[in-house]
């Protein structure tokens, strides 16, 4: 069958909505080009911001739950030691 995808989380979720890391990669992938810019207004956990940073497309994420941002911020601060500035 074409067009179905089954990606799967490889961790255990840290927000209860969270998307398999390899699906937002592939949308990305088929949507933007590298160097685009890629809005995710419910960033949740930064799971688009990973893609993008491994996909090279910048990347803005918007999150209203504080502790939801502390989760993305964790991770991406995990990810990429100081090299992101700012709150």
């Amino acid at each position: 069958m074409t067009g179905v995808y089954d990606d799967r989380l490889v961790l255990p979720p840290i927000h209860p909505y969270e998307k398999p890391l390899s699906l937002i990669e592939r949308l990305i992938r088929i949507y933007t080009n590298p160097g685009a810019v890629v809005l995710d207004p419910f960033c949740g956990s930064g799971t688009t911001l990973v893609a993008c940073m491994n996909l090279k497309r910048k990347a803005i994420g918007i999150e209203k739950d504080h502790s939801k941002y502390l989760l993305a911020q964790d991770r991406l601060l995990g990810l990429l030691p100081g090299r992101l500035k700012g709150e």
